[in-house]
């Protein structure tokens, strides 16, 4: 299921969310749509504890945001292939692709009925402890595909220009503090 979500045909038929951006480990290229950490910065949540947690830069900062975000959604599909088996079954699920849609949808409207009514939700509690997990890096291993070099630019603007918002956002509020 997890791989699945990165194929680019089915990404394309999603109509999910206005100008969506899939987060992708660094083995994967990074794309206006597919948004990949930067490599050779620290990316690891662990990374950023203690006397580490000031950031040094725009990617620095952009990095650990990914990493916590990736987080979730990684701890998200635990649960759901933890509560639903089939979703985690060997060699995906064995129906047709609109089916295999429908039968995720339900999945996530079950959890999520199951999240409102059933508090505290033991599941969610024991994949919500879970963070210390360490986010994959694969360093600096060959890309996954082939991209094409104006994809690699578009993407690398589009990441460039989330960092340097995040980076502002974050001077901004830092500044605030110390005014305080």
């Amino acid at each position: 299921m997890h791989e699945l979500l990165f194929r680019y045909d089915i990404y394309e038929d999603s109509k999910l969310c206005y100008n969506p951006h899939v987060l992708v480990d660094s083995g994967y290229a990074n794309t206006p749509k597919f948004i990949a950490p930067y490599r050779g910065d620290r990316y690891h949540i662990g990374s950023f504890r203690g006397s580490n947690r000031r950031y040094t830069s725009e990617k620095d900062l952009f990095n650990h945001l990914h990493a916590q975000l990736r987080n979730v959604v990684e701890r998200t599909f635990g649960v759901l292939k933890a509560r639903f088996p089939i979703l985690s079954r060997k060699g995906g699920i064995p129906y047709p692709y609109k089916t295999q849609v429908k039968i995720v949808m339900a999945c996530c409207i079950i959890h999520n009925f199951i999240r409102k009514v059933n508090r505290p939700d033991a599941l969610f509690e024991l994949y919500e402890h879970g963070e210390n997990q360490e986010n994959v890096d694969h360093g600096d291993q060959q890309v996954r595909g082939q991209t094409r070099e104006d994809d690699r630019v578009a993407g690398e603007r589009v990441r460039s220009g989330i960092a340097q918002q995040l980076w502002t956002n974050h001077q901004q509020r830092r500044a605030q503090q110390e005014d305080d």
